[in-house]
């Protein structure tokens, strides 16, 4: 069924209502020849899907280009959108549109939360319908907003998942402006204020799912309602843990992680409340049967799909890996765990994000129960703290400093240490290697094998590992990099979001910037090299005259600037820098 729901979604195939409903009256007749009726279930929920996905394409409702002036509801937060920008997506007649603001109206959208209700005037354009990522969320248009004319509370239950954010972020107050991100981005999702070196550290080191809500939230939030909850008679238990449920989704604003976890909890709960509970692998299957026909959009979603295949690998291969891997079982458990995930979801980060960091496995290993104590903390602790404030909400937090200092600084080590990675290659040879470990039965000398070409492919990966290499030259995401022995000159054409710049850089395996050139010198060009500073300290920076970049040094026609072996020259200032680069050309 669940690959039927997937085949159905992906594709959209097109078809009317009357042909699921009659490929399930053939199911209900052949139920009684199993392998038979297991099939055609398999095409009903096909066709299901198909019907959904086409179903949902045609109602989406593009608007006219125009003028806008109505009341929206906010889908979620409003987030940062550029140097001075904010970004949120509405929902207006049914219709989901993204609303952009910038300047003075972007500071009175931006303490909104999700449920509230403003009058935006504006304008609104229809979004393409190729753009693939706006129609995944239902998104069919975006206004742009010069003004927010009213606002309105929002419903009962937003304001009151509302108030547990606030909460929240009240309490976190007490901590340090680089902590507060990560303990909020752990317990409720809101990575808003993440800096843009924090964001590439846990990338690099392939914790980035810690900086978002994730399905481990939900699993720590019902283990922290189980002791109360417990006490209650059946009924009266799933109840409560289904409203958790709904009020912990709202509360992070429904992303595709938190609802295939929720959805996997509620099959799980409500089947056992029925007296016939189901396992892991059923109960994912069934939650993402349901989703999958309820909104087949999901399907496109990476990070619906990194969220099913990371369970779908803990469910299918975390236990016999465990089984067959030798040690104390509080080494086995997290650690085959830890490796059934990684290798779940590769082959969707290898085909969207590239080579896996090699140091993701052992980062999580030693990151993940600490993480786990903060959103455990945070759903406890932190809420007594914001209730509390001042000293009260320091002490309260000094178990999360101590915690958030753990998980920051292994990012930080894994980043740093040599960039090496998996690449599909690797990975299929590795998925093989597990995929047949667990196959073999115990004991088999099969195992000792398995585990040298384990190690083959790992230390082949960390030889290959990229290092800078003096005369190199790498390029993208707006920058321009070459590599010297006395360091990199990066230099800014207009550059993409400062995320992309350090990751672009830490990729191409650059050293420290000796220079850096920034050709516009706007503020683009500002936000990249703070980032810079950020990550690398003081740095020596050249800009044109008038710029917008914090120390930066405003250069003159003719100017030559020597880096080791490289001589860059200024060629002209306005109304933007040109220089060249001795034997290159910028």
């Amino acid at each position: 069924m669940l690959a039927g729901a997937v085949a159905g979604a992906w594709f959209a195939l097109g078809v009317h209502w009357w042909l699921p409903a009659g490929a399930a009256l053939v199911a209900v007749r052949l139920r009684r020849h199993r392998r038979v009726g297991a099939a055609a279930l398999c095409v009903v929920v096909a066709l299901t899907a198909g019907f959904a996905a086409t179903r949902a394409r045609a109602a989406l409702d593009f608007p006219e280009a125009g003028p806008f002036d109505a009341w929206v509801t906010l889908v979620d937060d409003p987030r940062p959108s550029g140097p001075v920008g904010v970004r949120v997506t509405v929902r207006v007649e049914g219709r989901r549109l993204t609303a952009s603001a910038h300047g003075p109206v972007a500071g009175r959208l931006d303490d909104a939360l999700s449920g509230e209700r403003l009058r935006l005037v504006g304008t609104v354009r229809p979004v393409s319908a190729g753009d693939q990522r706006a129609i995944v969320r239902h998104v069919v248009g975006r206004i742009s907003v010069a003004e927010v004319a009213g606002r309105s509370p929002a419903s009962p239950i937003a304001r009151f998942a509302n108030t547990i954010r606030r909460t929240l972020a009240r309490g976190a107050e007490s901590l340090d402006r680089s902590e507060r991100p990560l303990f909020l981005g752990m317990v409720i999702g809101d990575d808003r204020g993440q800096s843009a070196v924090t964001a590439d550290d846990f990338r690099a080191a392939g914790l980035g799912h810690l900086l978002v809500v994730s399905g481990q939230n939900v699993a720590f939030v019902l283990a922290v309602a189980m002791p109360v909850v417990g006490r209650f008679r059946p009924a009266g238990r799933a109840l409560s843990l289904f409203v958790i449920l709904g009020v912990f989704a709202m509360l992070t604003r429904f992303e595709p992680s938190v609802l295939r976890a929720t959805a996997m909890a509620g099959v799980g709960i409500g089947s056992a409340a029925l007296g016939r509970p189901v396992d892991g692998r059923a109960a994912l299957s069934w939650a993402c049967v349901g989703l999958l026909v309820i909104d087949p959009f999901l399907v496109r979603s990476v990070a619906f799909q990194l969220s099913a295949a990371a369970t779908g690998g803990i469910v299918w291969l975390g236990t016999p890996l465990a089984d067959r891997l030798p040690g104390p079982g509080w080494l086995r458990v997290p650690l085959s765990t830890t490796a059934a995930a990684q290798l779940a979801v590769s082959p969707v980060l290898v085909s969207i994000f590239g080579p896996i960091p090699l140091a993701s496995l052992p980062a999580n290993l030693l990151a993940g129960p600490a993480s786990g104590f903060v959103m455990i903390w945070g759903s406890t602790g932190g809420l007594v703290a914001g209730l509390l404030g001042g000293l009260p909400a320091r002490l309260i937090h000094l178990p999360t400093r101590a915690l958030l200092w753990w998980v920051d600084g292994i990012a930080a080590q894994a980043a740093a240490a040599p960039a090496a990675t998996l690449g599909a290659g690797a990975l299929v040879v590795l998925g093989g290697l597990v995929v047949i470990a667990v196959l073999v039965p115990e004991p088999s000398p099969l195992g000792f094998v398995l585990a040298v070409g384990a190690v083959v492919v790992l230390s082949t990966a960390v030889m290959n590992a990229p290092a800078a290499v003096p005369g190199g030259r790498f390029g993208g995401d707006g920058i321009i990099v070459w590599q010297t022995t006395a360091g990199s000159v990066v230099v800014l054409d207009d550059p993409g979001a400062p995320r992309a710049v350090l990751e672009r850089i830490r990729i191409g395996g650059a050293s420290r910037p000796a220079l850096v050139v920034a050709l516009d010198g706007d503020r683009a060009d500002a936000e990249v090299v703070l980032a810079l500073v950020d990550r690398y300290g003081a740095l020596a920076i050249a800009a044109p005259p008038l710029h917008r970049v914090p120390g930066a040094r405003t250069v003159v026609v003719g100017q030559r600037i020597a880096v080791a072996d490289l001589q860059i020259v200024v060629a002209q200032v306005e109304p933007r820098l040109r220089v060249v680069v001795e034997p290159g050309a910028v």
